[in-house]
């Protein structure tokens, strides 16, 4: 599924390799459906940033090389151009793929709400989460490391299925603390959405945890985004 500059630069019939990439932007757009979001906003993003980047290149040589002398073209020249206008031709359909997923991504980060559970410290490079994969019914329970270059690693300690009856903040951060009492560091990531747990919710959630970190953290802002 996922679509690369290959994709173009090996481009011999055009009439192909459009239907070979429709084929993948089709695949992207059925994920999309299913409210799976990554690895295919990812590699949307990737893609349209690389084409963007070699278009912008491309329409500055070529305004340049249209106010000189005109030369001849030769058969790489025209190859090339049929690089081009795929390129071209393929940028509007991404974009329409890229809007579906930033609507998605838009609409999970915005039911996702953060609080601080247990101890209340700027100091915040190691601890743990809480947050539901409502459409399996479990809570999990994450430790996470905050790196220098704003990187969050997770690693899934426990889980337990969800009752009916909401657990207190307080329960759950005993729960969560009780194997490792010296770190008290607790967060409550919660959403109501049932959408697919590992390509969607844990992603975005994770996304919006580490921009939330850095705004209650005593160390300077970073620059670097995972």
């Amino acid at each position: 599924m996922e679509i690369t500059i290959n994709d173009f630069t090996s481009a011999k019939d055009p009439e192909k390799s459009r239907y070979l990439l429709m084929n993948k932007l089709l695949m992207c757009q059925r994920e999309l459906d299913k409210t799976r979001l990554y690895p295919t906003y990812q590699i949307l993003i990737n893609i349209h940033s690389q084409l963007t980047e070699i278009l912008d290149n491309y329409y500055r040589i070529t305004q340049r090389e249209s106010s000189e002398a005109e030369v001849n073209e030769s058969s790489a020249n025209s190859e090339l151009e049929k690089s081009f206008e795929l390129m071209e031709w393929a940028m509007k359909q991404i974009l329409n793929c890229l809007e579906n997923a930033r609507a998605i991504y838009d609409f999970v980060s915005d039911n996702i709400n953060i609080e601080s559970i247990g101890l209340d410290s700027p100091f915040n490079r190691e601890g743990y989460f809480a947050i539901p994969d409502n459409r399996n019914m479990q809570m999990k329970v994450m430790k996470y490391s905050n790196s220098l270059y704003r990187v969050l690693k997770t690693k899934e300690v426990d889980s337990f299925k969800i009752s009916i009856i909401t657990m207190p903040s307080e329960s759950l951060r005993n729960l969560i603390i009780s194997g490792d009492i010296l770190n008290q560091i607790v967060y409550h990531i919660d959403t109501q959405l049932s959408f697919p747990f590992r390509e969607t919710i844990m992603p975005v959630a994770k996304r919006k945890f580490l921009e939330y970190l850095e705004k209650n953290s005593s160390d300077e802002p970073r620059t670097f985004i995972s």
